[in-house]
């Protein structure tokens, strides 16, 4: 009886929770923007510098070898891509993971940290518009896509720069990056963020379950580069999943200031009526008081 009441309460509360709107792109409004794409191949010492108006825009794809619905958001992006100027960074799942051997850990707590999401497919176009599945909001994913790609970035960047010496023997690689910046353009008390993706520009593995051979630009690795504009680091570089073709990207994001905490004093009348809307019971605990309405119908009586 006990497995039974159980049984039936776990079908009324999943049953009770809303299905999210996969296919509606969502403005981001407490994060800021990620934007960048200054990249050198790590296999060789280099420099790179872009203004803003030469940057692409960032699409972060948050993808799995097992995941077959990616595929169709993948060629949406590869479409859109032709008439776009635009950098894909595919990021795998890796925490709790058992397949899909492309991802990282740092990939997946940034994820969780900045978007509080982590569920393939889901697309980040530019730090600021999310749109979660594979299902188009209009008639189709590449209209989507070309639509949250036309909203421009409101910052004031002149140029992002990276240099790039390869490492020796006994030597690790040393970056160095620059960013300039207006920071009166920047949201109050607003910062940036500056870090190093390490990409894999092609990978092949053919045992991932969604039936593709090969992935391109694998975030394999991130490197928080701090909230100096500006600097000089040694990094250690992970090992290419095959081949030799890892590349470094500089790519910077907004952090916002975390939102002002506000106080409610609830007044208290104790003249001893009850407020309407405090006496009816919240929409979650009604599909409990149904789960325990039919257990107890279901009861069977002890006999005398």
């Amino acid at each position: 009886m006990r497995a039974k009441i159980w049984a039936v309460l776990i079908l009324f509360i999943f049953s009770s929770i809303p299905l999210g709107s996969a296919g509606e792109p969502q403005k981001l409004d407490n994060v800021g923007a990620v934007f960048g794409g200054v990249h050198v191949n790590a296999n060789e010492s280099g420099n790179l510098s872009l203004t803003f108006s030469e940057m692409p825009a960032i699409v972060e794809d948050y993808t799995a070898t097992w995941c077959t619905n990616c595929i169709d958001v993948e060629h949406a992006l590869n479409d859109v891509e032709e008439t776009n100027d635009l950098q894909q960074y595919h990021f795998h799942r890796f925490i709790g993971e058992s397949e899909d051997p492309l991802g990282s850990e740092e990939g997946d707590l940034r994820w969780e940290e900045r978007y509080q999401f982590r569920q393939p497919p889901t697309v980040v176009f530019n730090g600021t518009i999310k749109q979660v599945g594979s299902v188009p909001a209009s008639e189709s994913l590449q209209t989507d896509y070309n639509e949250n790609l036309d909203n421009p970035l409101q910052i004031g960047v002149e140029s992002s720069s990276l240099i790039y010496s390869v490492g020796g023997v006994d030597t690790n690689p040393v970056i160095s990056w620059n960013l300039v910046i207006d920071s009166e353009t920047l949201p109050d008390n607003g910062t940036v963020k500056s870090m190093i993706w390490v990409v894999e520009n092609l990978a092949y593995f053919p045992d991932g379950t969604n039936g593709k051979e090969y992935y391109h630009k694998s975030v394999r690795m991130v490197i928080d580069l701090g909230l100096s504009l500006s600097g000089t680091a040694e990094i250690t570089l992970p090992e290419a999943f095959d081949g030799d073709d890892l590349q470094l990207h500089l790519l910077h994001e907004v952090i916002l200031p975390a939102p002002e905490t506000t106080t409610i004093v609830e007044d208290n009348d104790d003249d001893g009526s009850e407020n309407e809307e405090d006496s009816m019971p919240g929409l979650g605990v009604l599909p409990i008081l149904g789960a325990i309405g039919i257990s107890a119908l279901t009861k069977k009586k002890r006999p005398v």
